[in-house]
């Protein structure tokens, strides 16, 4: 399997670094269990005040974050902190992961 990764020099608030890491470690635990993916790609940087998590996958895809399972608990960590995550996750064609968390 391969792990592509890249990340700002600047550190982020240690809220947004918490909720980035839980967002990576989730997305990559879930690949590694259902995904049957070889490759996947994490992205970390800052745009427009954001701090934006992208990370994807080239797997089975169909991952459902409305369907009670840690990408639900992703949601809400995301969200209580002013941010948003969106799971782009269209069957046979690789999972999505997208956090924007306010970085001031």
């Amino acid at each position: 399997m391969l792990v592509d990764v890249a990340l700002d020099d600047e550190r982020l608030p240690e809220p947004v670094e918490a909720a980035a890491y839980y967002v990576v470690a989730e997305a990559l635990t879930n690949m590694a269990k259902h995904a049957r993916a070889s490759e996947a790609r994490v992205r970390v940087q800052r745009a427009d005040g954001h701090a934006v998590v992208e990370v994807a996958d080239d797997g089975v895809g169909g991952a459902d974050a409305k369907g009670g399972s840690g990408l639900c608990g992703l949601v809400d960590r995301v969200e209580a902190l002013g941010g948003r995550l969106t799971v782009t996750s269209p069957a046979g064609a690789g999972t999505r992961l997208r956090a924007e968390l306010p970085a001031g």
